[in-house]
């Protein structure tokens, strides 16, 4: 299934579908304190038509710094 939604002020979030074992889940992706050199990124599962969304996946994304080769 396509993936929708979109970024705006630092913020995305886009939605899709997916079987998972039997049933089709809503998917729910978050991007959020989007900077030059860090994202939160957040990945939800809903199966009950967004009633509830249980959080199964966190990540704090950092830059690092070049580092010059010697």
């Amino acid at each position: 299934m396509p993936t929708v939604g979109e970024f705006k002020d630092g913020h995305g979030e886009v939605y899709d579908c997916e079987q998972i074992n039997d049933p089709m889940v809503l998917v729910l992706n978050v991007w959020k304190d989007i900077s030059a050199n860090l994202c939160t990124f957040e990945q939800a599962f809903s199966d009950d038509g967004e009633k509830r969304w249980e959080v199964n996946w966190i990540a704090v994304d950092t830059r690092i710094p070049d580092r010059k080769l010697e």
